[in-house]
């Protein structure tokens, strides 16, 4: 029986929008009297579903990972694959994904497996997710698969949120003192410029450079805002480009102290991806091709395409390792006791966890370094700024006595 998406009211305030089974449009309207609501909307869900995936509408990441934890709780209970994601459909909170969820289940009452039927949404399931559980189905290994599945994509969220936490506060006392400064120098400082013009007196040096400095602020505030609008969209469409692309990440990696944390980061994920897919059956090249999709570093890719050749043509992967620049020794070896104890997942999984860890610890000491640096920093302007302010006021009481 056929789905329908409506939109209906149950009182003047209150809209309702969900999805029921019926033989008909008519048919939902019909019911939906019956229940005492007033329909605003009914369409086919599949109609729904293509418009909005022509607009490539996502949800979002908490989404992911909450969809992931309960499917795979409900799998690991020894519920079945339809009946698991009934249930998380109910669940869900997001009408779209709710949608979507309803539609993969009709795929698979289709006679299509769980990973093709993700597949189809691949706005909302990457490649990686697919991938492993493909692999899952084709192992037997499904509810092992996606149990590692819901715990990477849960250390994943935790990672970045940890990241997220590390960078806000600076940001935020940053973004505080510039905007302090900016409206001093366009609205305090010019009403007193023209009490100090109106006093005749011989500026000192720095009440001079402060004016000047502000009038700049206050006449031309739009130019600085019109570089800063040209730097961001100069290199948002240089990113596009393979070449300018592959110059910028270069440059990240070379930015002292930034550029080995951005290196580990990628290594850590890289890490972490690579150990789910070997421990969900797939081979290190076919592992490797997925995880190349997951990496955002240009440089990085291009390495890891020369290691599937490599690797293709008899290498090991710890061999491979050893004979690139970006990667430590730490990564080679513990690669290479992972091959020889026939355990590479897990010192894979081993070598995620520890430049996690280490990527978090860095950020953090960055953080509480540039935290004092900053305040510094806007004490010395603001100081400043006092100072040539009050130069004048000191002039004038000498003159005076």
């Amino acid at each position: 029986m056929p789905k329908y998406i409506y939109t209906a009211k149950s009182n003047p305030g209150e809209l309702i929008k969900s999805v029921i089974e019926a033989e008909s449009e008519q048919a939902v309207v019909s019911r939906l009297l019956e229940m005492g609501y007033f329909p605003v909307s009914v369409h086919p869900e599949n109609e729904y579903l293509n418009k909005q995936k022509s607009s490539f509408r996502k949800i979002s990441r908490k989404d992911l990972v909450i969809f992931t934890r309960q499917f795979s709780s409900l799998i690991e209970s020894g519920v079945n694959i339809l009946d698991s994601l009934y249930i998380v459909t109910n669940q869900a909170q997001d009408k779209y994904f709710k949608a979507v969820l309803s539609d993969v289940s009709a795929k698979i009452k289709d006679g299509k497996s769980l990973s093709e039927s993700l597949a189809f949404y691949e706005n909302i399931f990457p490649s990686l997710y697919t991938s492993i559980i493909h692999s899952g189905e084709a192992s037997g290994n499904l509810e092992k698969v996606i149990k590692s599945l819901a715990e990477f994509y849960e250390k994943d969220e935790e990672f970045r949120a940890s990241l997220r936490a590390s960078l806000t506060y600076p940001l935020f006392i940053a973004v505080v003192g510039v905007l302090t400064v900016a409206v001093l120098m366009m609205f305090v400082i010019p009403k007193l410029v023209g009490m100090f013009e109106d006093l005749g007196q011989n500026l000192p040096l720095p009440t001079k450079i402060l004016i000047n400095v502000s009038g700049f602020f206050t006449h031309y505030w739009w130019v600085m805002f019109a570089l800063v609008f040209l730097f961001f969209f100069v290199v948002k469409r240089t990113g596009k480009t393979s070449q300018g692309k592959f110059f910028i990440d270069d440059f990240k990696l070379k930015i002292p102290l930034i550029g080995e944390i951005v290196l580990k980061g990628e290594i850590a994920r890289l890490s972490r991806t690579l150990s789910i897919l070997i421990s969900s059956g797939l081979p290190v090249v076919s592992g490797l091709n997925v995880t190349i999709a997951t990496i955002g570093n240009q440089i990085l890719k291009n390495e890891l395409g020369k290691f599937k050749e490599q690797i293709s043509e008899g290498l090991s992967f710890s061999k491979c390792l050893a004979g690139s620049k970006l990667f430590p020794s730490f990564v080679t070896n513990i690669v290479a006791v992972g091959e020889e104890g026939g355990s590479l997942e897990k010192s894979l999984m081993r070598i995620g966890d520890e430049y996690e860890r280490d990527v978090d610890r860095s950020l953090k000491a960055i953080s509480r370094l540039i935290e004092p640096v900053i305040i510094l920093v806007m004490g010395v302007v603001v100081g400043f700024i006092v100072l040539s302010m009050l130069l004048p006021i000191f002039q004038i009481n000498l003159i005076a006595r």
